[in-house]
C-alpha cells in the first residue's frame, strides 16, 4: 500500500513572493501537509481529520512526495490514530512545536519508518 504526502501553501505563494521584503530571505511556502494512505487523507486539523485526498479544507496540495510503502493494515493504522489522538487536540496545537506536519511525520514514520521531506 503506498503512502503519499500531500503538501499544500496556505499562503498560496505569498510567502515566496513576500518573504524576502518581510523576514529578509526566501521561505517556499506556510506548509500544511497530509498522509494518504487506504484511499483516504489523513491530517491534523483542530484534532485527526480524514478526508477523500485533495478534498481537505486546504485546496488542492501543490506537491505530492510518494514517501514509500507500508505493510500495515488500516487496523493497525487505526489503533496507531487513536493512540495518538490524545495528543492532536485543538488545545495541543502549537504552530512552531506541535502542528500538522509533526503529526504527518508521525504517521509517516509509523507507517513507512521514513520521516517527511526536511523543507517541511
Amino acid at each position: 500500500m503506498s503512502v503519499t504526502l500531500h503538501v499544500y501553501d496556505l499562503s498560496q505563494g505569498m510567502a515566496s513572493q513576500m518573504s524576502p521584503a518581510l523576514l529578509g530571505k526566501q521561505i517556499g511556502g506556510i506548509w500544511h501537509t497530509g498522509i494518504v494512505v487506504f484511499g483516504r487523507e489523513y491530517y491534523f486539523g483542530g484534532g485527526i481529520c480524514v478526508d477523500a485526498p485533495g478534498a481537505t479544507p486546504y485546496g488542492s496540495p501543490v506537491k505530492e512526495h510518494v514517501i514509500g510503502s507500508t505493510r500495515k493494515s488500516l487496523e493497525e493504522f487505526l489503533a496507531f490514530l487513536r493512540s495518538v489522538s490524545p495528543r492532536f487536540t485543538v488545545e495541543t496545537y502549537n504552530l512552531f512545536e506541535h502542528n500538522c506536519n509533526n503529526f504527518s511525520e508521525e504517521c509517516s514514520r509509523f507507517l513507512t519508518g521514513k520521516g517527511i521531506p526536511e523543507y517541511i
